[in-house]
C-alpha cells in the first residue's frame, strides 16, 4: 500500500466544520481513516476532487450530477457501485456538497464501510477550492533546521549559525528597527509550490524570542503586534560564522561564486556573514537583503562593478 500521512478524516472535519459548514451524516467510525501522501504512486488520484470512480480522490466530493448519476443507476449498478465507493482504500471521506441531505441508502453502506460521509453546505465548487487549499498545505513535504526566521524588508530571512553565536541578539536588533520575528529555534518549513518555501513555528510558540542573558521574551508584548508574522516563504539565508582575522582575510572578497542550500529540493540563496568585534551584523543583514532584492530583478553589482573596471582599463590603454 502507499504510503498514508498523521492526518485523518477527523482532523479534516474538525479543523474546517465551521468554515465549511460540515455536518457528520454516517461513517463516524472512520474517523481515524488516514489521508494517502501526495507522493503516492497513483498517478489519476487527486487530493479531492468529483466523485470518480475508476481513480477515486482522497476526497470525494458528491455534488448535484454526481447525485444525480447514481440515483440513475439500476438496483444492482447501483449497489456495486456504491459499495465500490465506500470500500475504496484510498478515499478518506466522502463529502455531500449543496446542502444535499445525504440519501438515506448509502447511510448503513458508510456506517459498515467505516467511510466518514459528511455535508457540506457549500457549492462543491467552492468546497474543493477551499479543500486544496488546505490539503496542499497539511500535506505539503516538511522539514525543520534550527535558526531565528524573520521578516525583512518583507524578505524572509533565515538566520543560521552554531550556538551562541548571536542570532538571537542580530533578531532582537533587527526587530527593535522595525522588522519581524516569525519563528524563533525549531523553525518548520514546508514547501508550498515547486519553487517556494514557507517558515512557521508551532503556533503555541509563535511570539516567543529566547534571547541569552534576558530569557525568554515575548515579542508580541513588547514590540506590539506588527512586530510578529505568523509565517513568511523563505528567499535568504544567512549563516553567521565565528572569524578570526586570519579565516577573515581568505574570504572571497568580491563573493563572485553564489552559494545556496538545498532544502526539500529548493534552491535558496546562502551568505555566510563572519562574525568579529566591532562589525554592525543589522545593517549587514539589512544591506544584504537589498543586495538580494536587486539581484532578483537581474541586477548584480559584482558584474557592474567588474564591467566598469575593465572599461576604465580599457580607456587607460
Amino acid at each position: 500500500m502507499p504510503p498514508h500521512t498523521a492526518l485523518t478524516a477527523g482532523n479534516v472535519y474538525e479543523s474546517h466544520k465551521e468554515q465549511l459548514k460540515l455536518h457528520w451524516a454516517a461513517g463516524k467510525t472512520g474517523n481515524e481513516r488516514r489521508l494517502e501522501s501526495p507522493n503516492a504512486r497513483w498517478s489519476g488520484m487527486a487530493l479531492v476532487g468529483y466523485l470518480n470512480t475508476v481513480h477515486a480522490n482522497r476526497v470525494q466530493i458528491i455534488g448535484n450530477e454526481e447525485l444525480d448519476y447514481l440515483n440513475q443507476l439500476d438496483k444492482q449498478h447501483h449497489s456495486s457501485t456504491t459499495s465500490r465507493i465506500f470500500h475504496q482504500p484510498r478515499t478518506a471521506l466522502i463529502i455531500i456538497s449543496d446542502g444535499m441531505a445525504a440519501p438515506q441508502n448509502l447511510l448503513p453502506i458508510a456506517d459498515e464501510a467505516d467511510m466518514p460521509l459528511i455535508v457540506s453546505q457549500l457549492p462543491a465548487p467552492e468546497l474543493i477550492y477551499r479543500l486544496q487549499f488546505y490539503l496542499a498545505r497539511a500535506l505539503s513535504p516538511k522539514s525543520s533546521m534550527h535558526g531565528v526566521l524573520l521578516s525583512v524588508m518583507g524578505h524572509g530571512v533565515l538566520i543560521i549559525g552554531e550556538s551562541g553565536v548571536g542570532k538571537s541578539e542580530l533578531a532582537l536588533e533587527l526587530i527593535a528597527k522595525g522588522h519581524h520575528l516569525v519563528a524563533d529555534d525549531a523553525i518548520s518549513i514546508r514547501r508550498t509550490s515547486p519553487e517556494h518555501l514557507e517558515g512557521y513555528c508551532n503556533p503555541k510558540f509563535n511570539n516567543f524570542l529566547e534571547v541569552r542573558g534576558l530569557g525568554i521574551l515575548n515579542i508580541r508584548e513588547m514590540f506590539g503586534g506588527a512586530a510578529t508574522r505568523l509565517t513568511k516563504r523563505i528567499e535568504l539565508i544567512v549563516n553567521l560564522q565565528s572569524m578570526d582575522p586570519q579565516r577573515l582575510s581568505t574570504m572571497d572578497r568580491l563573493r563572485q561564486e553564489k552559494s545556496y542550500r538545498n532544502i526539500l529540493g529548493i534552491q535558496i540563496p546562502e551568505i555566510t556573514v563572519p562574525v568579529t568585534s566591532g562589525r554592525n551584523l543589522s545593517v549587514m543583514i539589512e544591506a544584504a537583503v537589498r543586495n538580494q532584492i536587486l539581484a532578483n530583478r537581474g541586477y548584480n553589482a559584482v558584474e557592474d562593478f567588474i564591467s566598469i573596471q575593465q572599461d576604465v582599463i580599457n580607456s587607460d590603454n
